[in-house]
């Protein structure tokens, strides 16, 4: 059986709306679905190194992400809903989660709804914490639940961003993001041109067709996102870099208190962008078994 990604992969929801997804691997693996960042697209996995030939990913677009349509009103806590909806119509029995960065709250969502069996494992990477966990206020992160407490400002900036991503030269908005956002030097050597392009692309994609998935996420994160941790019993793997300069490392302070049941993986001298690029295929691996 032939290795993936498919470049357009779009399935039907009951409510006539539509999610956008992408297969990475061999679908003799076992089944995990993957959660992209903010921004992100299901595109994401593109620039990571993964080894096709030991998993099977479906690569998910949250509503107006992508080439996902809107939904009206939504909320974290209806992401679940959909993640089984998605399942059935693959096929798909059983199944862990990875959520990445602003993904992880919606994995933890499926950790705190979906209770039987059916989900196996769920791992977060680099992960947002709840608005009010310590190091949410700081630095990149800080300024993202910022935007989303500004809805009006936030539509105008997400605006104006977008229409400059999609008419700009990939290149250029690949040098223009690396000179402004603080990057820890492991980051910064992990960016080649090329791996640059591809980041961008995946900005480029998540906006196609709008900026609804950007800006109600921002104010998703930065609110109460519909559930308590410490109501999760599933276990979950928490993993991040301790020189992540995007979400702190600090951060993991609040998921060690009110997570039950979770395993910490600190990894040493890796940043927001590295952990996932050095270690995705140990994660997958992890949650496979």
């Amino acid at each position: 059986m032939k290795s993936f990604p498919e470049k357009k992969s779009l399935i039907k929801l009951r409510n006539g709306n539509r999610i956008g997804y992408a297969i990475y691997g061999n679908k003799k693996n076992f089944p995990i679905f993957y959660f992209h960042g903010w921004p992100g697209s299901r595109f994401e996995l593109k620039n990571i190194p993964l080894k096709k030939k030991k998993c099977f990913i479906i690569a998910l677009e949250r509503p107006g992400y992508g080439i996902s349509d809107p939904i009206s009103k939504f909320k974290i806590l209806d992401w679940p809903k959909i993640v089984l909806e998605v399942a059935n119509k693959l096929k798909i029995k059983k199944f862990s989660i990875i959520g990445v960065s602003g993904g992880a709250p919606f994995a933890l969502a499926c950790a705190n709804t979906i209770k039987n069996k059916r989900l196996k494992s769920i791992a977060i990477v680099c992960a947002l914490a709840p608005n009010k966990a310590k190091g949410m206020d700081k630095g990149r992160v800080g300024m993202l639940l910022n935007f989303g407490r500004k809805p009006f400002i936030s539509w105008l900036i997400f605006n104006f961003l977008r229409m400059r991503l999609l008419n700009g030269n990939l290149e250029k908005s690949f040098n223009k993001w690396k000179n402004k956002i603080p990057l820890p030097e492991i980051d910064l050597k992990l960016f080649t041109m090329d791996r640059g392009r591809r980041l961008m692309e995946n900005f480029k994609e998540s906006v196609k067709h709008g900026i609804t998935g950007v800006h109600r996420d921002a104010n998703l994160y930065s609110n109460y996102w519909g559930f308590k941790l410490k109501n999760i019993k599933k276990k979950i793997f928490v993993w991040h870099g301790d020189k992540d300069l995007t979400v702190p490392i600090i951060t993991n302070k609040y998921y060690k208190k009110k997570l039950k049941n979770k395993e910490i993986f600190i990894k040493p001298n890796e940043g927001h962008f590295s952990i996932c690029y050095n270690f995705m295929n140990d994660i997958i691996q992890q949650v496979s078994e």
